[in-house]
């Protein structure tokens, strides 16, 4: 997949740079919201049409992280350079990339054996639907759970202009934890989405998300969480 434009950012004059100075030494900077988003168009154009529910919260969830840049600035490291430093040692660098992926779970066999794809962000649902199916509908038989993330991290993509979304359609949870992959937290958002519920005539689904607080605030997730509601009442 093609590598996209990343920034990287001048910590001098971000924005941010008193909010991730704050949290940047805490044992855990994440903290994870889970919200119920609406969702009676989509899940019941789906059930009309006999299309995938999936792909169109897949696709809201995904659109919403890419108009927020909160959502797409990543903590990368890289060789030191300047005095002081030597060629073992390394800094951590805020960069903002221009797209995010999805990396997401597809489930192939019994007893929840699943198969990890990356889907590319494409802002035409149908276009987005049409690659998506594709990529789905190319699974080997020799599956691997963690495909996509051993292909960027072999240098086929960049594993860091990436974002989880996983989902759990027979739970509908209320809250959710998540692993960490180092002990200062994740440096990407990790997404669940959960069972679709009907309440008073209408259908819901929970989304969870944690995100590092040093890249991003309650504000922003309440803007991510109306553009899905958003997008999925426009399919």
């Amino acid at each position: 997949m093609k590598r996209n434009n990343r920034t990287i950012i001048d910590y001098n004059t971000w924005e941010r740079r008193d909010n991730f100075e704050f949290f940047k030494e805490f044992v855990n900077p994440c903290y994870s919201v889970t919200c119920d988003v609406e969702c009676t168009s989509a899940f019941e154009n789906s059930k009309r049409e006999k299309s995938s529910f999936f792909l169109k919260y897949l696709y809201s969830i995904l659109r919403a992280v890419n108009e927020i840049p909160e959502l797409r600035y990543r903590i990368e490291s890289q060789v030191c350079k300047g005095s002081g430093c030597d060629l073992q040692s390394k800094e951590d660098i805020i960069v903002l990339y221009e797209k995010v992926s999805a990396i997401t779970p597809i489930a192939v066999g019994p007893n929840g054996k699943f198969h990890s794809v990356n889907i590319p962000y494409i802002e035409s649902f149908e276009e987005f639907t049409r690659k998506a199916e594709e990529i789905i509908g190319s699974i080997p038989k020799e599956t691997n759970p963690y495909a996509a993330e051993k292909s960027a991290r072999d240098g086929v993509s960049n594993y860091m202009d990436m974002v989880l979304i996983a989902a759990n359609p027979g739970l509908a949870f209320t809250s959710m934890t998540c692993t960490q992959s180092s002990k200062y937290g994740n440096r990407k958002p990790l997404i669940n989405v959960g069972k679709a519920t009907k309440r008073e005539g209408k259908y819901y689904i929970p989304i969870f998300i944690s995100v590092h607080h040093g890249l991003c605030d309650g504000y922003h997730l309440t803007h991510f969480y109306n553009l899905i509601e958003k997008y999925l009442g426009e399919l």
